[in-house]
């Protein structure tokens, strides 16, 4: 029987664990609210040990009054200031860059111009977003802080033999969190170095001076856009996990009466439904940015497609590389690589948080005995499946398109659709 005079003790309180998530889109001005630091928390003394203020019945409790993100006007001239520096250098810098253009062939052009503004369209499309978000990004938060208060009451209420308490494990997420940041800056800066996006072409480029500020930059505000939807949707379905393993648990006291663990099911009901609303609140928070990083790794990924294949079919024509080397063509395949990890990153996380919810709902399977004290759970918990089975709950891009795995397969195969036209667009232009 688990040891309940303990007080139930996290390596980590979730509020700290943000705490380095906040500070890298600080820096990177994609967050211009201010994130309040976490204060001593609040407890009350039940069966003779203290336990956080949690879960009331009928629904949860909120234990935070005041908003964790709140209205900064410095960082909002943190934000602006640092937005329109960067775009009027990018514009200054590419309008500089596109006299050079001398390439007679209308598609490389046409990439050309793309590649040089696409740091800047991206810069002003992330950082608005994100500015527009803050207020849903806030409410996110608190649904997060107030669930991880009420799972440890989910868990004491039950009290039942044969059980394994869950906890959360707020340190190894930060730790996966910040493993992530590191490979996504550190891949993609290595990859500029050794063949710059912006002016990649099917014949390779070297790294030059204005690629710090006009690739990195814009690379690095894909990077932690793209991770900040991942870290969040990793806690919710971290939670959904320890939800779905607490509820394994109960079947056995469930099939045999238990009212312990029918009231520890009610509180569970009450957890994932907070926890649906949070997955809705994901989409408010990330959908647009989410559809603007598609989008660009979309075309990109075209693009790359496009340089590697004309490698190949020069090479197949003419039976001499025409100055391509195999170095050119597998930094270019190296791009085309980490592109395909980064969209299946955000396809294979919300697919995985999806699926978690789902799971909990399949899992809520009641015994059809019942005594006359537990008809008032029996009733609360089947109502609330019903509710669940009828909702359909997914990960969109602002509502156009779902973002699961089967978008993955979509992108493939829109991706050699798209190649296809231009390679024959180009032997049409070129009169080959």
């Amino acid at each position: 029987m688990p040891n309940f005079r303990t007080p139930c003790r996290w390596p980590l309180n979730l509020r700290v664990a943000l705490i380095p998530l906040y500070l890298a889109t600080k820096v990177c001005c994609l967050s211009a609210f201010t994130y309040r630091w976490p204060l001593p928390q609040r407890t009350v003394r039940l069966f003779g040990y203290k336990k956080p203020e949690c879960l009331e019945s009928g629904h949860l409790r909120r234990t935070e009054r005041g908003k964790l993100l709140v209205f900064s006007f410095t960082g909002m001239l943190h934000v602006t200031g640092c937005s329109l520096a960067y775009v009027t250098y990018h514009i200054h810098s590419s309008l500089h860059q596109s006299s050079k253009l001398t390439d007679s062939n209308l598609v490389r052009v046409a990439i050309d111009l793309k590649n040089q503004y696409i740091g800047c369209i991206l810069v002003l499309a992330l950082v608005i977003t994100s500015l527009v978000r803050q207020p849903a990004l806030g409410a996110l938060m608190q649904v997060l802080v107030r669930v991880d208060r009420a799972i440890p009451a989910m868990v004491e209420v039950a009290g039942l033999p044969g059980t394994k308490a869950v906890t959360i494990d707020n340190a190894a997420w930060l730790r996966n969190v910040l493993l992530m940041l590191v490979l996504g800056v550190g891949v993609k800066a290595v990859l500029e170095v050794t063949n710059c996006l912006m002016y990649i072409r099917d014949s390779g480029s070297p790294f030059s001076s204005d690629c710090l500020l006009l690739c990195i930059v814009p690379q690095t505000l894909c990077v932690i856009c793209a991770l900040q939807f991942v870290a969040y949707a990793l806690l919710i379905g971290d939670r959904l996990r320890l939800l779905n393993r607490w509820l394994v648990q109960l079947h056995p006291h469930l099939a045999r009466g238990s009212a312990a663990a029918f009231r520890s099911t009610c509180r569970l009901v009450r957890i994932h439904r907070e926890l649906i609303g949070a997955i809705a609140q994901l989409n408010r928070c990330f959908g647009v940015q989410n559809g603007i990083l598609l989008l660009f790794q979309f075309v990109t990924l075209v693009e790359l497609g496009y340089n590697s294949c004309m490698m190949l079919v020069r090479y197949a024509e003419a039976q001499l590389q025409q100055g391509d080397s195999t170095e050119d063509f597998l930094e270019t395949v190296y791009w085309v690589v980490w592109f395909v990890v980064e969209m299946f990153a955000l396809c294979y996380f919300s697919h995985d948080t999806v699926a978690e919810a789902h799971r909990t709902v399949h899992l809520l399977r009641l015994p059809t005995c019942y005594v006359l004290n537990q008809r008032k759970h029996f009733h609360t918990i089947s109502q609330e499946q019903l509710a669940f089975l009828n909702r359909k709950t997914s990960i969109s891009c602002g509502g156009l398109f779902t973002v699961d795995l089967t978008l993955l397969y979509a992108i493939v195969g829109a991706t050699t659709t798209y190649l296809i036209i231009l390679i024959q667009f180009d032997q049409s232009f070129n009169g080959d």
